[in-house]
């Protein structure tokens, strides 16, 4: 078979990215792009991780 009638070959199509989980928060000049990502195995809620994360803020001798 020549060049001229060889088959072009086709790359697959690229996976469809994620939906973004996220937000953006602008700060004076500055836009900041914050994304999320949580695990799919936690036991623990979102309402336990602020709560911990609060907690330890306020009392970083606590861990």
């Amino acid at each position: 078979m020549d060049a001229a009638n060889k088959p072009e070959v086709m790359s697959e199509a690229p996976a469809a990215e994620p939906e973004f989980s996220g937000f953006t928060m602008r700060s004076g000049n500055t836009t900041f792009i914050v994304g999320l990502h949580f695990s799919e195995t936690s036991k623990e809620t979102l309402e336990d991780k602020v709560k911990r994360l609060v907690k330890k803020e306020a009392d970083p001798e606590t861990d």
